[in-house]
């Protein structure tokens, strides 16, 4: 019994991420169609209402049919911001901006299950939907009035448009608008298709095609998958076994949040190496942001061992996580934004879907693996699977 209301425990934050997976590919190619403001706008409206509705579904099927569609419209910032940056800051600044965006990325996961089950300890479980929500209303009223369009080939588009009505010169067209134009040709039905194709199957060919995105792809997917494995291995080695309450098994959290805090003036420091290789070359390569990936991995590594195998505070042991999380995610994403930047959104949206699968797969077994396997011998399990995905951003720099 005690088995299965921990694995229906585990369903709605599995749904959630799950629903990741359909939000990419339907937001990442659209904004790279019709702009990035619009979709961000709906994603922040959809998140907001359906976290609202969260906290009044009247019964469990409702939760977890809300808890979908919360994380089918919380996608958009989560695939569209990497590609967000790429258009506002030059390669060279980028690195800058991707270190305090990845630190963000990792406030939300650290700080959620404390607030989450302290609202539902103290006051009741309605509340750790509220509280997300009343966080997302303001940060829509923000996307609403502070957030312009400024993806370029939407921007050339709408100068386009403005130069024809100044100038009365029809053949004035943007890269986008002939593309449009080529396709009105066809007939709607085959019209349809082959632009649903291009829309949506651009990150499918990309993550079964590109080599590159999909090993960034598995690598920042083992990453993603144990911090949110964590979500529920924690309060199991904790509460279970160093007896903390409810409420202060999640504390623990801390740690991660510590250790992505720490990686900022890690990544600033080599985001000046960066510039100054940068400068003294004379040009850039995606590879040179490799690097603090290469260090990632083995923290992640360390930091389930000595989770496990410790002893001395193991709490401390997730500052590691979030540092070397952090570096990953931080390295990964402004490679493949380097590599692939006209199509960043897709790749990235590549990403997320791969990483969303693992995140939601994991969960689920946490509980019987630290029950079966006991502590240790579940962290150094784990360990040996990032272990295996280690090497990835040495074989990049390599080849």
């Amino acid at each position: 019994l005690l088995s299965r209301l921990a694995f229906a425990n585990v369903i709605p934050l599995s749904l959630f991420l799950l629903s990741y997976v359909a939000g990419p590919w339907c937001w990442s190619p659209l904004s790279e169609a019709y702009g990035l403001r619009p979709f961000f706008v709906l994603g922040s409206l959809g998140l907001t209402a359906f976290l609202g509705a969260s906290a009044a579904a009247p019964n469990y099927g409702a939760l977890l049919v809300l808890r979908f569609f919360s994380g089918f419209f919380g996608a958009v910032p989560m695939t569209n911001s990497g590609a967000l940056t790429g258009d506002i800051w030059h390669a060279k600044e980028r690195g800058t901006a991707m270190s305090f965006y990845s630190v963000a990325t990792f406030a939300g996961p650290a700080l959620g299950p404390i607030i989450g089950s302290f609202a539902a300890y103290r006051l009741s479980w309605h509340w750790a939907f509220i509280i997300p929500c009343l966080f997302s209303a303001v940060l829509c009223i923000a996307v609403l009035f502070f957030l312009p369009e400024i993806y370029p080939p939407v921007l050339i588009s709408r100068l386009a448009r403005q130069l024809r009505k100044e100038t009365g010169d029809e053949r004035i067209r943007s890269a986008l608008e002939l593309a449009e134009m080529k396709s009105r040709g066809t007939p709607r039905v085959q019209r349809f298709r082959a632009e649903a194709w291009r829309l949506l199957g651009t990150p499918i060919v990309m993550i079964s095609t590109e080599p590159i995105v999909a090993a960034v792809a598995a690598f920042a997917s083992c990453c993603y998958a144990l911090i949110y494995l964590l979500f529920e291995g924690y309060p199991v080695i904790f509460s279970e076994v160093h007896h903390l309450g409810p409420g202060y098994s999640s504390l623990p959290f801390l740690s991660i949040l510590v250790g992505a805090i720490i990686s900022v003036p890690v990544t600033l420091w080599y985001q000046k190496l960066y510039l100054r290789d940068v400068k003294r070359e004379g040009r850039h390569t995606p590879e040179q942001r490799l690097p603090p990936a290469l260090a990632g991995g083995p923290m992640i590594v360390v930091s389930f061992l000595w989770l496990g195998w410790g002893g001395i505070v193991p709490t401390l042991s997730g500052v590691l996580q979030g540092v070397g999380s952090v570096l990953i995610f931080r390295s990964m994403q402004t490679y493949l934004i380097d590599a692939y930047e006209r199509n960043a959104a897709s790749a990235l949206a590549s990403n997320v879907v791969a990483r969303s699968i693992a995140g939601a797969l994991f969960p689920l077994f946490a509980p019987a693996l630290f029950h079966r396997l006991g502590v240790q011998w579940g962290c150094t399990l784990l360990a040996g699977c990032m272990f295996l995905l280690v090497p990835v951003p040495f074989l990049f720099e390599r080849y």
